[in-house]
């Protein structure tokens, strides 16, 4: 299930957001989480999988108009990874924006393209 980040979860986003390889330092963990807030096309989604509790999953996405919806981050805790739980994730996504196409960055494009293959 995914929900929308709020200030009080920025411990929780922060140490979602470190399992990235670009963003192990503080001060990039900061900076990435000040991006998100101040700017109301950036979103960051937190994802619980079905049947758990806790929150193991982040993704980070700015809305394009109405064309399409780029991911800026993505990851998943380290104890779900190779699980295929990020490609549920980016599925949630599509389901709550049906209308609008996942589009990746440089460091996400690689991930999206394992992802449309698996959808195929």
């Amino acid at each position: 299930m995914l929900t929308y980040y709020r200030k009080e979860q920025r411990k929780i986003a922060m140490g979602l957001l470190s399992f990235h390889q670009k963003l192990t330092e503080y001060r990039s963990l900061l900076k990435e989480i000040d991006m998100y807030e101040n700017d109301e096309n950036l979103h960051l989604l937190l994802w619980t999988p079905d049947g758990e509790q806790n929150i193991q999953g982040i993704i980070g996405i700015e809305l394009e108009d109405s064309v399409g919806i780029v991911v800026h981050d993505i990851s998943i805790t380290p104890s779900f990874r190779g699980e295929k739980l990020g490609f549920e994730l980016l599925n949630e996504v599509l389901e709550r924006y049906p209308e609008l196409k996942l589009y990746g960055t440089a460091a996400t494009s690689a991930y999206l393209s394992k992802w449309k293959e698996h959808n195929e």
